[in-house]
């Protein structure tokens, strides 16, 4: 069975070739022997403070460079199980969060209707409704598990119902998210209220 795996950096330096995720094939489409993909979602018009997250799948490429694909924990070669490929970007809209979502969800859907996993490399938060909206279409509502300091779940943030700040409460509206599994790990930091907290209860 034909597999996708990094490249050699025993045959091939580190330094050569077109930058993808742990110097997996670049592969624009999909096929039946492929267990994950990995895309980027450089999009970062939904953030209210900082923007540069759309930089994010580029430097997470640019860094993955050094992994390896031997777990020594589990004393495995993880691609004698597994076959993946770096599927590329989602050509997102800067500025224009709803066109966006459809095309994080246009892209997403043949992924999710072969059974294959997909790997978002974002992007801000606001990224996720989009996913979620494309992973739902095949399995229904899902567990959600959020490692984040705060839980996004405001109702709007400068009078916008779509942004960073609203994505799990937009995605819960949508019945999207099965909150009987879901879990928010990690919520800390300053409020502007209780309700912060009560609102993600």
């Amino acid at each position: 069975m034909m597999k996708y795996q990094p490249k050699d950096s025993f045959k091939s330096p580190r330094f050569c070739g077109v930058r993808t995720f742990m110097r997996l094939p670049f592969v624009e489409r999909v096929d039946e022997h492929m267990d994950f993909v990995i895309t980027g979602i450089p999009f970062d018009s939904g953030q209210s403070f900082r923007t540069g997250a759309r930089f994010g799948p580029e430097a997470i490429r640019d860094f993955s460079i050094l992994l390896r694909p031997y777990n020594p924990e589990q004393k495995i070669n993880i691609f004698d199980y597994i076959s993946g490929i770096d599927y590329g970007d989602i050509p997102i809209i800067p500025g224009y969060i709803s066109e966006t979502y459809k095309k994080i969800e246009e892209e997403l859907t043949p992924v999710i209707e072969k059974g294959i996993i997909p790997i978002s490399l974002g992007g801000d938060h606001s990224i996720t409704l989009g996913e979620l909206r494309a992973i739902v279409k095949k399995h229904g509502p899902v567990a959600l598990l959020q490692f984040d300091a705060h839980s996004d779940t405001w109702d709007s943030y400068f009078d916008q119902k779509y942004n960073h700040g609203t994505v799990f409460r937009r995605a819960i509206e949508e019945g999207l998210i099965d909150v009987s599994r879901s879990l928010q790990i990690g919520m800390r930091g300053g409020l502007y209220g209780p309700e912060d907290l009560q609102d993600a209860r």
